[in-house]
């Protein structure tokens, strides 16, 4: 049997591949060796920019129902006083059009995607399944499956490695990994508070306690994720029991509700884990791709293991789409480890710095931090590293650097107010899902001499002119952000990243030379 995709794993990123694939008319495979969704919850944080990606999969109206957007996170001293907080995050300006920090139960998010899946045909599922081979291939990829009864031998054209960190594609390819050397040991706690208790403060707790390391997250509803970072001169066998966790969270319990008990609530796991940052040296090997947990490993203090998962197969998408409606040279798909290892470098190393704020043993490092932080609150700048809101550019890839450069280039573009619409569609739909130029400045004539120029075929009709009186204009902040930068025109990627820009220019010629650069680039 032969298929276009063989996705190995079926956690929340091989199912949010399977979906985007299968939308796209792909004939999928998908092999994991469990048949049923694990019912522990694990990842916990989406940013902005992955409910955007929900959105294009239109399943974030069942998203919104299963998250909880954070209201501050603060961080503490050993004796508990304040340290710095981030707050505002659900009332401040949301780039993404959705709130940038939020938190959810991944069981129910894993039901969302398979539920999802269920509508298309052309996802075929092989649970229970373990791959035991990969042949890869410049074209098809050889690969064999079992199961406790059979063996089973098919091709695809694409592999997608969906399956963890401790990837059977990524060894299979002898893809190395590069460690920032950063490993430290913790133990990660799923606690239900009892339903008589109401969580009081939703408020999201960095404990900078040099003798124990602590993070308290209220996700929703009831659940509770405490993470204890395991000292030098721990018991390790005894850090896991009921009895260790519970003596653990009592110092902090008053802060969910005083009237909590270290009896009372239900452990749902207890689990040590060792925080890890690698990065993959590279994410592809012919048609094989690694995405996910496979390709890089976070810290976990930024939020950003499973949403730079998600990006990872938003990238790849739209790239290998277009290499098969001859739309672009294959080429391209060489930019998915450069676009991809840049913006994921810089998660985990601003993780890496989130964990050594937090997580310092040392008595005399932990009172500099302290001080540092104290004073850094008057100076906000020093604290950008503390944010949980990024533009996730990148500087090379499918980009242009050199021809007009400038800082807009390679950040995602803002999106509109949801609630603006233009031919009912809200911004991200209405420029579609293939590169799109957008005009600010000038008049019905000079658009119609860019849509004469001989590559403008390359964006298929998508050309808009958000002029001062379109709709999405009434959004100020998106209109500041063009205005502000005096942007003439700019042109985007289907990943919604900035491509280039023109600014303050009317000259045709220059708008011209940056659509024959695109062209270039993906031909």
């Amino acid at each position: 049997m032969d298929y276009d995709f063989a996705i190995i794993g079926y956690g929340p990123v091989g199912a949010t591949a399977a979906n985007i694939f299968a939308s796209l008319g792909y004939e999928i495979i998908v092999i994991d060796q469990n048949k049923e969704i694990w019912d522990i919850p694990r990842a916990v944080h989406f940013d902005g920019q992955t409910q955007r990606i929900f959105q294009s999969m239109g399943i974030m109206d069942q998203i919104d129902k299963i998250i909880d957007p954070a209201k501050e996170v603060k961080f503490l001293d050993a004796k508990g006083k304040e340290l710095i907080h981030i707050g505002g995050m659900d009332e401040r300006y949301q780039l993404n059009g959705y709130a940038e920090d939020v938190f959810f139960n991944q069981p129910k998010f894993e039901k969302i995607l398979r539920n999802s899946a269920k509508k298309y045909e052309n996802i075929k599922l092989k649970l229970g399944y373990e791959l035991i081979n990969l042949e890869a291939n410049d074209e098809n990829n050889n690969l064999k499956i079992v199961n406790t009864k059979s063996e089973e031998c098919f091709t695809a054209k694409y592999v997608l490695g969906c399956d963890g960190a401790d990837s059977f594609i990524r060894k299979s390819l002898n893809i190395e990994s590069h460690d920032f050397n950063c490993d430290q040991d913790w133990v990660v706690v799923d606690y239900l508070v009892d339903e008589k208790f109401s969580i009081e403060d939703r408020c999201r707790y960095q404990i900078c306690d040099y003798k124990r390391p602590t993070t308290l997250l209220p996700i929703t509803d009831n659940h509770v994720r405490w993470e204890f970072m395991i000292k030098p001169d721990d018991d390790i066998s005894n850090m896991e029991n009921e009895s260790t966790i519970r003596n653990l969270m009592e110092p902090h319990l008053w802060r969910l509700n005083p009237l909590i008990t270290k009896e009372s609530g239900t452990l749902l796991r207890s689990s040590k884990y060792t925080f890890h940052g690698l990065l993959a040296k590279d994410f592809k090997y012919k048609n094989c791709f690694l995405i996910g947990d496979s390709a890089h490993q976070t810290p976990p203090f930024l939020g950003q293991g499973l949403c730079q998962g998600i990006k990872d197969a938003y990238n790849l998408a739209w790239k290998i789409n277009g290499i098969d409606n001859n739309n672009y040279s294959k080429k391209i798909l060489d930019t998915y480890t450069i676009e991809r290892s840049e913006v994921v470098t810089f998660a985990i190393e601003t993780a890496i710095k989130q964990q050594n704020i937090i997580a310092s043993q040392s008595m005399i490092k932990s009172f500099i931090r302290d001080l540092f932080l104290r004073t850094a609150a008057f100076f906000p700048k020093l604290l950008s590293f503390l944010s949980f809101s990024y533009p996730w550019n990148y500087s090379n890839g499918i980009i242009d650097n050199n021809l007009y450069p400038n800082d807009v280039n390679g950040i995602i573009i803002p999106q509109p107010n949801l609630k603006l619409r233009s031919n009912d569609l809200p911004f991200d739909q209405y420029i579609g899902n293939e590169f799109a130029f957008l005009l600010f400045k000038g008049d019905h004539f000079f658009l119609e001499k860019i849509k004469s120029m001989p590559n403008i075929k390359i964006f298929n009709n998508n050309i808009f002119h958000v002029d001062k009186n379109h709709i999405f204009n009434e959004d100020t902040e998106f209109f500041n952000w063009h205005n502000d930068k005096k942007l003439t025109a700019v042109i985007i990627k289907p990943d919604k990243h900035v491509y280039g820009a023109i600014t303050d220019s009317m000259k045709i010629e220059n708008i011209e030379k940056l659509i024959d650069k695109l062209h270039n680039d993906l031909y």
